[in-house]
């Protein structure tokens, strides 16, 4: 992230990459398909950050989700230009399913066990899987990342929040 924070994302490339993690070219590539790959990579880290922060939130279930989205977007947001362009290169892989759901596993761990928490706390419905409302976040999530990524103005900041909100509370009034 340092690299392509100091340069264009564009401009960074595996040799640099494996210059500046001092590994040879063959053992990214042994890691790594692309450069995009390490969008998984960064997912995969963040989440851990998540776990680790979400510790110190205490109350309900509800409050943890609305704190990891926020973190979520404030991550994201603070390397919004790099991350960008690492969507759009992820995006345009030729096995991007495979590749999304491995970037989402820890992810969609996460939520699964708060929302399994807050149903064993009686605060959420039973009725539904608390990996299908993980899957339904995820994907949603996925679905404002890849619109966000082609510089999209009408996606609001309040995004995460608005989904969080539709799926805890419904659309009816």
């Amino acid at each position: 992230m340092k690299l392509f924070a100091d340069r264009d994302y564009d401009a960074v490339t595996i040799e640099d990459i494996c210059e500046r993690a001092d590994v040879a070219k063959a053992t990214f590539f042994l890691h790594f398909p692309n450069k995009a790959a390490l969008l998984t990579e960064f997912n995969q880290r963040l989440t851990a950050s998540l776990q680790e922060r979400l510790i110190d939130v205490s109350g309900s279930a509800e409050d943890k989700l609305r704190f990891m989205v926020g973190a979520l977007v404030d991550d994201w947001e603070q390397n919004a230009e790099i991350m960008r362009k690492m969507v759009r290169e992820f995006l345009n892989q030729p096995s991007l399913p495979e590749a999304a759901t491995e970037a989402n596993e820890g992810l969609l761990d996460l939520i699964t066990n708060i929302v399994r928490e807050g149903q064993q706390a009686r605060e959420f419905r039973t009725k539904v899987a608390p990996e299908l409302v993980a899957a339904a976040l995820v994907a949603s999530w996925g679905s404002f990342v890849s619109a966000w990524s082609n510089n999209r103005d009408d996606i609001p900041k309040s995004a995460g929040e608005d989904l969080l909100d539709i799926m805890l509370n419904g659309l009816k009034t």
